[in-house]
């Protein structure tokens, strides 16, 4: 493995000490935690599925996957999907450390990710020892084993024009690799649109290469369930479920039956915003 930065947040200690010290206090806008409660239609569910004595499946249940499938065709038009094509993760943060190790990439290979980025992007290509360039621009995506894009991005906010993902999306089909979408915050762009990479306009109609990477955590203040699903090309999905089956990467039942509680209300979505 090669050598990881420091921890962010351990990073930080010495500005947070300092700014502490300033009379009128500390605000910290470092981490991005949700401060509003989570919605109650969640928590309900969370709570009526607590008697949870067997075993959940890491593909995720019936009703899971078909929320899923129904919130990303629903609220992004995505390209037709089905049950096999969405996989539930143990919030996204796993899913982004992990994400090279479990798809293939081999010491030495190249992953792109964005310039200024979440930093697990770059963490999850030390860990598998492969080459990490920061880049935006999509020739880049040439001899690339994987490619990270985050749009709205973090931290900036900055979105992504149809035509650049288009353009990301060619790039890394022509190369052969595989195009790992960040869409965390898709819910929370203020001015214009921000359309998904799994939307027909973006990727010709087929999830071949793709996945799209959403979490709860900030649509749904739902942090500190750790709640994320993955969805796209079929046979990455499949490899990657039998992967965690092996590897015991599953979803809590009681959290699994609160994500479809989430993803099947978007009324308190709204309010938040």
């Amino acid at each position: 493995m090669h050598p990881l930065p420091d921890f962010p947040w351990n990073s930080l200690a010495a500005a947070k000490e300092k700014a502490a010290g300033h009379p009128d206090g500390l605000i910290n806008l470092s981490v991005g935690a949700p401060v509003d409660p989570t919605p109650e239609v969640v928590t309900d569910a969370l709570i009526a599925a607590t008697q949870a004595p067997g075993y959940p499946t890491v593909a995720g249940t019936d009703a899971l996957r078909g929320s899923i499938v129904g919130y990303l065709a629903r609220r992004w038009g995505s390209v037709g999907l089905g049950p096999e094509d969405v996989l539930p993760v143990i919030g996204t943060k796993e899913l982004v450390g992990w994400l090279p190790l479990l798809v293939g990439v081999r010491p030495d290979d190249k992953i792109v990710i964005p310039q200024c980025a979440y930093p697990t992007y770059d963490v999850g290509g030390r860990a598998a020892e492969a080459e990490v360039i920061c880049s935006d621009d999509p020739r880049d995506a040439a001899g690339a084993k994987l490619v990270w894009l985050n749009f709205p991005a973090n931290p900036h906010g900055a979105c992504a024009s149809d035509g650049l993902l288009r353009e990301w999306v060619a790039a890394c089909r022509e190369s052969g690799a595989l195009l790992a979408a960040d869409e965390c915050y898709l819910e929370f762009v203020w001015h214009g649109t921000q359309k998904s990479v799994l939307h027909p306009e973006i990727c010709g109609g087929s999830a071949a290469g793709i996945l799209s990477v959403q979490s709860l955590s900030k649509r749904s203040n739902m942090a500190g369930y750790r709640a994320g699903f993955v969805a796209g090309d079929q046979g990455l999905i499949a490899q990657l479920t039998e992967l965690r089956k092996h590897l015991g990467m599953i979803v809590p039942a009681p959290v699994q039956a609160a994500m479809i509680a989430a993803l099947d209300d978007d009324q308190h979505v709204s309010a938040q915003r």
